[in-house]
């Protein structure tokens, strides 16, 4: 008989503070380096829990419902154990949603995104896979019928206030959440998506680019420095080459030779499926040159992940004296601006950017008046 190394009790998760000022109570297991925790139903604050007992004071009751759950996880575990059959994390999840296993949420968010992840990018799946992350970090199981109104304002005050995640996290994991229900909704599975009655956060919209003369800047600045030359000198290029032509960092590190004819890029964009044109300028042309394009087969530029690239970034805008937060995708907005200023139209853009819709491109559009309110900042109109 094999035997499973086990812990099961009750824990307090002082880390999930309700605005109550409530704390929810979990079961948990731990079995062979694994650790699971299975919501109770019941919240205390700090002050009724024995810490050192794992029992509530002054609370017969629960203490007996407590006690009795936590053999039944030990009696199930050791019964698989006499039969040979090694306690899986998803085994306990059905073990304790007995008969309504299929009502967990897990099961069907799992369904839902095993399919969407063939229709959209790695970068958008991340966001679904680090809601479902958190989610599991505040509530590793519960059912369909749980997700009302209430349940929500508790998520995302513990997204905010315990893990501490800011506006435009909050509005992307909103965002994720309203999409999975909404499809739940057209299924029949549930009746109303009370994500959606949520208030929406305030993501930072503000866009940042380069201006021509930080451009000239980041072009010039001297990188030769010990060490980190060749990695300083790869990551400009990769950022110029993007803030020439508008391609994401994903679309930079794929571009091979092929995609390149007539004076011309011509590629799907990995986040939209969308095929978009691209006319070569000559400072594009002068960065592909620079690696050989027409001689290779296979991809144009030198690997260097995309953390590099941004921790680079931050070395290079230093360097140059460039006082902005710079990451690889401003290379992007920076294309996006310089044809807004050279008054390209907005229609023209959208194309170029591979934007699905031109009320996207309107945050380049307005970049003139950025321009224009930086440049009134010094003029003073009383002193000679």
């Amino acid at each position: 008989m094999m035997k499973t190394n086990r812990s099961v009790k009750t824990v307090l998760r002082t880390d999930k503070v309700k605005m109550n000022g409530e704390c929810p109570l979990h079961y948990q297991i731990i079995f062979n380096s694994n650790i699971i925790r299975f919501p109770v139903g019941v919240s205390l604050k700090s002050k009724d829990w024995d810490g050192r007992k794992s029992y509530p004071k002054g609370n017969v009751l629960l203490s007996k419902k407590l006690e009795r759950k936590e053999q039944e996880f030990k009696n199930f575990i050791d019964d698989n154990d006499l039969h040979n059959i090694t306690v899986t994390k998803s085994m306990l999840k059905e073990f304790y949603n007995g008969k309504d296993a299929k009502e967990d949420f897990y099961y069907y968010f799992d369904k839902y995104t095993k399919k969407k992840f063939y229709t959209i990018s790695k970068g958008t799946k991340n966001h679904y896979l680090l809601l479902k992350k958190q989610l599991e970090e505040y509530n590793p199981s519960f059912y369909l019928k749980e997700l009302d109104y209430n349940f929500f304002d508790d998520f995302f005050f513990y997204l905010r206030h315990v893990k501490k995640i800011g506006e435009s996290g909050l509005a992307m994991r909103r965002k994720n959440f309203v999409t999975v229900l909404e499809e739940f909704v057209k299924l029949g599975l549930i009746n109303k998506n009370y994500c959606k009655e949520t208030p929406k956060f305030k993501e930072k919209m503000k866009t940042v680019f380069l201006t021509k003369a930080e451009i000239i800047k980041m072009n010039e600045v001297d990188l030769e420095i010990e060490k980190k030359a060749y990695g300083l000198n790869l990551t400009r290029d990769l950022f110029l080459f993007s803030c020439y032509t508008g391609l994401r960092y994903s679309d930079v590190m794929n571009l091979t030779s092929i995609r390149i004819k007539d004076g011309r890029i011509i590629i799907e964009i990995q986040k939209t499926k969308r095929e978009i044109m691209i006319p070569i300028c000559n400072e594009a042309l002068t960065i592909l040159k620079k690696y050989n394009y027409k001689k290779k087969t296979g991809l144009i530029f030198p690997d260097r992940c995309n953390v590099s690239v941004n921790r680079d970034l931050k070395d290079i805008a230093e360097i140059a004296e460039i006082n902005k937060w710079i990451t690889f995708h401003v290379g992007r907005h920076t294309f996006g601006s310089t044809l807004a200023v050279e008054g390209i139209q907005p229609f023209y853009i959208m194309k170029l950017m591979g934007h699905a819709d031109v009320r996207m491109t309107t945050r380049y559009v307005n970049t003139d008046n950025d321009i224009l309110e930086d440049a009134m900042k010094t003029v003073n109109f009383l002193n000679a």
